[in-house]
């Protein structure tokens, strides 16, 4: 049974299309009513009418502005639109707005039959083909997995890949010009990390789950489990600039990140993201970078490799691991952290080469050589002093100096970039602040705005609440209520005006979002404005 809404301001025309449904359709649709465009508006929210017999002319809201908007939210409604006018622009206005019949009043039984047994017909034929689509869906979810997990293997592990990658392209039907990989790797938080097989097999039973986490969040190629990683291949526009690609694939794989951490909360995951190529044969490099993002993680987490400052090659038994940690907390600014992992690193050096100072400075010196391009890199005063810290370093001759100096080079750098990095993302907000101010009188977005200053929309939302105390919507629509109050005392605005000077487009929103904020609407504040000045 379809759902019938039937709207007209005159009730003697409501109850005659009401008795011809009921008397002449049979069971076939149940009818609801409503006597205004607005009501009809609100009806249609909770009723999610299958079909609307909507009059055009009507008090207050007319039935072409009430089909506008319930299709804004209910967008799979059939309308038939009925007036007493014989105007062609109602009638091809309608049509536009998706109208798929056009009655003009009286109403008879005829035209009114005829005109829901099409609609009918239109819902009896969408439904079979939704049920076709599905059944075909139900049949292809079986194979799909099988399927992508060949398209992977040929794209990354074969070595002559371009024929079987064409041929499973076809077969899936998709369409790839370039894009990047992105590496899921999870491990039990509970058990022993290095124990991969182990916890491949304890978290099998998470793969379905997933797969369908990381297809939900985004269009893409899903690779099989490998041990304690899944691959996936996301195709990308990559003629886009390249900041526009890092942001879209960080904002994906934080909402993979987020739902895989809250459906499975005991598992550790950590996402690596490689580079973005035009050509698809690239994908195993892309593969391999997304790898190196995952290497660089301390534990859990999303990284994308350009977020990467420096790639840097390690031997197998120094504690690399331990070193990228140090790293990235360096180029962090948090001093504290550093030296609890760099006296983790002596600890190991002084057991591995028993105290041998020589030996010792030997396997630090490269590391005296990143913090220097590091402090470069940021900027760090003393990187332009002239120092020659590596010679400095090689000549201290008691470890426990050579230790303490170690400490207070990565100590001056910390401080150093963490005074940089507030500086500088300081000034981001304050440059925010600017272009908000100057453009808060049109549709602008928190993406418009990380933009224009450079950072990704995920930190500086953050980094926005951080240092104005405000999330970014609150303090644009703040700013808008403000300059709406000083144009409400001038008389000489009317509010609808004064709701498109502030960037607003609906003079009724404008309206709800001025009351709930200053505690009246617009008109009673500006009467009170003026009866105060008078």
């Amino acid at each position: 049974m379809y759902k019938l809404m039937i709207v007209d301001d005159e009730q003697i025309v409501l109850d005659s299309v009401r008795f011809i449904v009921e008397n002449y359709m049979g069971n076939s649709l149940a009818t609801e009513t409503a006597h205004s465009g607005r009501e009809a508006i609100e009806k249609a929210e909770t009723f999610r009418p299958d079909i609307v017999v909507i009059d055009i002319k009507m008090p207050g809201i007319s039935g072409l502005d009430a089909i506008a908007e319930i299709k804004k939210f209910h967008n799979g409604a059939l309308f038939i639109v009925v007036t007493a006018y014989e105007k062609f622009d109602f009638a091809k206005e309608a049509l536009h707005l998706g109208a798929i019949d056009y009655i003009s009043k009286p109403i008879t039984r005829g035209k009114l039959s005829a005109a829901l047994e099409n609609a009918v017909a239109i819902k009896n034929e969408e439904h079979r083909k939704r049920a076709s689509e599905l059944a075909l869906k139900e049949k292809l979810a079986f194979i799909q997995p099988a399927l992508e997990s060949g398209f992977i293997y040929s794209m990354i592990f074969a070595d002559d890949h371009d024929a079987e990658t064409e041929s499973f392209k076809r077969i899936l039907e998709v369409n790839i010009n370039g894009g990047f990989v992105m590496t899921v790797e999870f491990s039990n938080a509970e058990s022993d990390a290095e124990n991969r097989l182990g916890a491949s097999l304890r978290n099998h039973n998470l793969y379905p789950v997933m797969r369908d986490v990381i297809k939900e969040c985004v269009t893409c190629i899903v690779g099989p489990i490998m041990l304690n990683r899944i691959i996936a291949y996301v195709p990308c526009d990559c003629d886009a600039p390249e900041y526009e690609r890092r942001v879209g694939a960080l904002t994906t794989a934080s909402a993979i990140y987020d739902k895989l951490r809250s459906v499975a909360p005991k598992t550790v995951f950590t996402v690596g993201i490689g580079k973005s190529y035009a050509d698809p044969a690239c994908a195993s490099r892309s593969y391999e970078e997304s790898l190196k993002a995952i290497g660089y993680a301390e534990s859990g987490g999303v990284f994308h490799i350009n977020d990467i400052p420096l790639e840097r090659n390690f031997s197998r038994k120094y504690p690399e691991n331990e070193e990228r940690v140090l790293l990235r907390h360096v180029e962090a600014g948090d001093a504290d952290k550093c030296l609890n992992v760099l006296s983790q690193i002596f600890e190991w050096l002084r057991q591995e080469y028993a105290g041998d100072k020589q030996e010792i400075a030997s396997r630090l010196a490269e590391l005296v050589v990143l913090l220097g391009r590091i402090a470069r890199d940021y900027g760090v005063a003393e990187a332009a002093s002239g120092r020659d810290f590596l010679r400095e370093f090689l000549a201290i001759d008691d470890i426990n100096v050579l230790k303490a100096w170690l400490g207070n080079r990565v100590r001056n750098i910390c401080e150093e970039i963490g005074a940089i990095r507030e500086r500088k993302l300081s000034g981001a907000i304050v440059s925010a602040r600017e272009y908000i101010s100057r453009n808060f009188m049109r549709e602008i977005t928190l993406e418009d705005v990380s933009r224009e200053v450079s950072v990704s929309p995920n930190y500086f939302s953050k980094l926005f609440k951080d240092e104005t105390g405000s999330n970014f919507i609150d303090y644009l629509t703040a700013l808008r209520i403000d300059k709406a109050k000083k144009l409400l005392s001038d008389s000489s605005y009317v509010n609808k005006e004064i709701c498109y000077q502030i960037g607003y487009s609906d003079p009724n929103y404008f309206s709800r979002i001025f009351k709930k904020i200053v505690g009246v609407t617009p008109t009673e504040y500006r009467l009170a404005r003026i009866s105060g000045g008078n």
